[in-house]
């Protein structure tokens, strides 16, 4: 019994406790679910977001609001309107995309206006995607057909044109790179045919559309080397075929040679060059024995001669060859011997250069062991070596305010320029020291090839060596504002609030509206109560800076630095001017700079010293400049003084007298060693070879020059 009384105490003793916690629990309150808004709320804020474009958030709440109230025959109207209106406006975008051939974007397009509404819009952008899916499908399987019909390079463009569709054609890199294959392979065979068929021109063609196709393809870089030497070889052949039709054999030997260092074992060039070799045999025996029946014709011997050579060359075992050729030498020799003497002999050694070169000519002709004539050789080979001295008397004259010292520079920087030109015939002195002994001038010595004096002079003239600056004591004022303390003022924000107060207020007390209701103005106690509570937040007065105006400087800094000189080169006998140039430098710079800007500028100056080379360092550079300059136009000068050997040459060729153009050559071919411009060096090559019969040679024997003195 006492048990069952202790149980039951038990018992409602829980029971105690979980009514009390029930109101605890009452009593905090406990999770609401977020109230659902009501249709009407639903309906007004979708019209809201119509309004402003937002048609997506209106359509969920229409949904919302339909769901509440599915027969609502309004809000179902408006549903179906803003899903139409989704609709067709996705419609429309879908068809611009499909316009501009995004068919997977229009695709994506299509299947979200259509989850809006099946509209006669939506419709037509799916039966336009269909159109443009249709074609494209067309236009890959006329790209097949192409392919198998072996129009490669017609389907090429066709196939890159589908390239944006790849959803379309899951298979498309991999037809791209068969066409690439299929078409690397038939430009590789195009290209053999075409050299097979003689076509080389066709054929390299044909093999750099295989290189544009696979870059670096090694077939394709070999068949455009083969075309190349291929049309070469047979470019040499035709030539030499034609040449054997018109009897010019030595053009039709020179030109199968040609061919056949190409492609020796050719059989056609072989089968040319016996043919050649069989027919120019028989001219050059008749001509080698015409030619050479008198030994006292000295042009007709030169031609017995060559032609004996070549007999040798084409046939070695000729029966007879070197009698015939020491007959011709003997010949040869008489005739250079006397020519050289005869020229020799002429006064004032005006054609000792020829002469030099009818013994070089007899040496090489010589048929006996011995040359009888070496010593002949060498005394015209110092009077022609003393005949091409040159002189070049420097003078520097300075005409500014240079110090002397840059004058010593520019005459060092003038030699060493003319000491380039590597010319062992050419000798460099003052001008002081060449009026201390003006007769050492070869000019007073009667030795002038082309009638003018070899001695020239050449002229510097400083004319400027100047500089200058300016602007430091003449700055200009420029007006800014600063920050010049700190001042208190009534608050515009809070006559604002106040002013709207007062509005709001007077509104009130004269309309006196109802709860719930408002002014004519709209405002309602709320609108006063809100501006009451703001009043107490807002200073009455605020503080902020005080602006002032002042002035600062301005200086616009300017330095210059000139270099000028004056150059001319003329001739010391008859004081022509060979040529003339200027040179002119001049560095100038230009900065600002600023002082007396005050602290706090409100439009953030600063003050800013100039960042400008001193004059001294913009002369040192000038005078840098003005040398690498000097150098330039030192070298264009001397070109006009040492050419004057070849120009008169030249002229003299052209007026038909040709020992004067021989002369003339010679002294310029031997001042320069051969080392020359490749176009002259050709051309006194050919005149010395057809006047004379001497080959010239940048190697062969070089007269001894003379010991000259070099000025220090």
């Amino acid at each position: 019994m006492a048990l069952s009384r202790w149980t039951l105490r038990r018992s409602v003793w829980w029971c105690a406790v979980a009514i009390l916690a029930a109101g605890v629990v009452l009593a905090w309150g406990s999770p609401q679910a977020p109230k659902r808004r009501n249709p009407k709320d639903l309906m007004k804020e979708a019209q809201s977001d119509k309004q402003n474009n937002r048609w997506e958030d209106a359509l969920e709440k229409l949904k919302d609001a339909f769901a509440q109230k599915p027969k609502d025959k309004n809000i179902a109207a408006a549903l179906k309107q803003a899903q139409e209106f989704l609709a067709d406006r996705t419609a429309s975008q879908a068809m611009d995309s499909c316009s501009t051939m995004k068919l997977d974007t229009c695709e994506q397009q299509i299947k979200l206006a259509l989850s809006y509404a099946p509209t006669q819009q939506a419709e037509q952008a799916q039966s336009q995607l269909t159109a443009r899916k249709t074609e494209l499908q067309n236009r890959w399987n006329r790209i097949q057909q192409m392919m198998g019909a072996g129009q490669l390079e017609e389907a090429y463009p066709e196939l890159e044109g589908l390239t944006p569709f790849p959803y379309l054609f899951p298979t498309l890199d991999a037809e791209k790179n068969r066409l690439r294959l299929l078409r690397l392979r038939a430009a590789l065979d195009q290209g053999m045919k075409n050299k097979a068929e003689e076509r080389f021109d066709a054929a390299a063609e044909a093999f750099n559309t295989a290189l544009r196709i696979d870059p670096g393809n090694s077939e394709a870089v070999r068949g455009i080397d083969s075309s190349k030497k291929e049309k070469e070889a047979f470019t040499a052949y035709q030539q030499a075929m034609n040449a054997v039709s018109s009897k010019s054999f030595e053009i039709a030997y020179r030109s199968n040679q040609k061919a056949m260092a190409l492609f020796p074992e050719r059989q056609q060039y072989q089968d040319l060059e016996k043919q050649i070799s069989a027919q120019w045999l028989e001219v050059l025996i008749d001509d080698a024995h015409n030619l050479s029946s008198n030994p006292e014709n000295l042009e007709d011997n030169q031609k017995a001669l060559e032609a004996l050579g070549w007999i040798r060359r084409l046939d070695p075992r000729y029966q007879g060859l070197p009698e015939a050729m020491r007959n011709v030498r003997m010949a040869l020799y008489s005739n250079y011997i006397q020519k050289a003497s005869e020229y020799q002999a002429l006064p004032d050694n005006s054609r000792i250069a020829v002469a030099y070169l009818y013994y070089l000519n007899a040496q090489s002709s010589n048929p006996e062991g011995e040359f009888a004539f070496a010593a002949k050789l060498r005394e015209v080979g110092s009077l022609f070596a003393r005949k091409r001295v040159m002189q070049v008397l420097v003078n520097v004259q300075n005409l500014s305010p240079a110090a002397p010292s840059f004058s010593e520079v520019v005459s060092r920087r003038v030699r060493a320029g003319i000491e380039r030109l590597g010319l062992p015939d050419l000798k460099l002195v003052s001008l002081e020291e060449y009026q201390k002994n003006p007769g050492e001038d070869p000019q007073f010595q009667d030795n002038r090839p082309d009638g003018k004096s070899p001695s020239a002079l050449f002229t510097m003239g400083i004319m400027n060596y100047e500089t200058e600056s300016s602007g430091n004591d003449k700055p200009a004022d420029k007006p800014s504002k600063f920050v010049s303390g700190q001042e208190t003022v009534p608050n515009p924000e809070y006559a604002k609030i106040m002013d709207e107060y007062r509005k709001v207020r007077a509104a009130l007390l004269r309309d006196k509206p109802k709860p719930g209701k408002a002014t004519r103005e709209g405002f309602t106690p709320e609108d006063l109560s809100v501006l009451e509570r703001q009043i107490p937040t807002v200073n009455r007065e605020i503080t902020h800076d005080r602006i002032a105006e002042y002035t600062y400087q301005e200086y616009s800094l300017r330095a210059r630095a000139q270099i000028s000189m004056n150059l001319e080169i003329r001739d010391m006998l008859e004081k022509q001017l060979m040529g003339s140039d200027t040179l002119d430098v001049i560095r100038e710079e230009k900065a600002t700079e600023v002082s007396g800007v005050r602290d706090k500028d409100v439009n953030n100056l600063l003050n800013r010293p100039a960042r400008l080379k001193s004059t001294d360092q913009m002369l040192r550079e000038s005078e840098r400049d003005a040398l690498q300059a000097l150098d330039e136009k030192v070298q264009l000068l001397m070109a006009k003084y040492i050419q004057r050997y070849y120009n008169e040459g030249e002229k003299a060729l052209r007026e038909g007298r040709h020992d004067d153009a021989l002369e003339n050559f010679l002294c310029y071919w031997y001042t320069f060693r051969g080392q020359m411009d490749q176009k002259q060096s050709q051309h006194i090559v050919e005149v010395v070879k057809q006047m004379t019969g001497f080959e010239l040679s940048a190697t062969g024997p070089l007269p001894a020059s003379p010991q000259m003195p070099v000025d220090n």
